[in-house]
């Protein structure tokens, strides 16, 4: 082709008018300056819209987290729920047996808690760990109060091998949270 106002269509050959940004034949794309171009219109718009959104999720995500457990968290009061008496009681339920360990919980700090979860260890006779477990107990604690609490634990050792337990609380959540 030597007629300077036209050039050949790379996608299709077909023969184009030299400045045309878009073939009239199989409709391609053939400049990047323009801005109708698709992959130009995704990177200045589709890019920056979604990085807004992704911005505006986590945003949301960390409102709903204050929420749910706002400040003080219980790391930063460790031995606020203190464990008064406990005892272990045996149960035979639907699924099997159970230990329940029942108690009470006192608060020595000025926030109240709630959701309490317990962290279980149980020994033999010879004083070896024969198995550990993770209880929840939801109710609250006021600040300065006391409760009483019951943990369920299904065992994985055999009964006669459970001769005493040490429990503590691990963890708890904050009472003002929403959730």
């Amino acid at each position: 082709m030597n007629d300077p106002e036209k050039r050949t269509c790379p996608f299709c050959a077909e023969a184009i008018k030299a400045e045309a940004k878009l073939c009239p034949h199989c409709r391609q794309w053939l400049t990047w300056k323009s801005f109708r171009h698709p992959l130009v219109m995704t990177l200045t718009h589709a890019v920056p819209a979604f990085g807004m959104m992704v911005a505006m999720m986590m945003a949301v995500f960390s409102i709903s987290e204050n929420l749910g457990n706002p400040r003080p968290y219980y790391s930063e009061f460790p031995n606020a729920l203190k464990i008064v008496e406990a005892r272990m009681n045996w149960a035979q339920i639907e699924k099997g047996p159970c230990i329940y360990l029942t108690g009470i919980l006192t608060n020595t700090s000025p926030v109240t808690w709630r959701n309490a979860e317990f962290d279980c260890r149980f020994f033999s006779v010879t004083g070896v760990m024969v198995d550990a477990g993770t209880g929840h107990g939801y109710f609250t604690v006021c600040s300065n109060d006391d409760a009483a609490f019951r943990v369920s634990i299904a065992p994985t050792a055999p009964t006669n091998t459970y001769a005493s337990f040490k429990i503590s609380v691990g963890d708890a959540r904050n009472a003002k949270g929403w959730y």
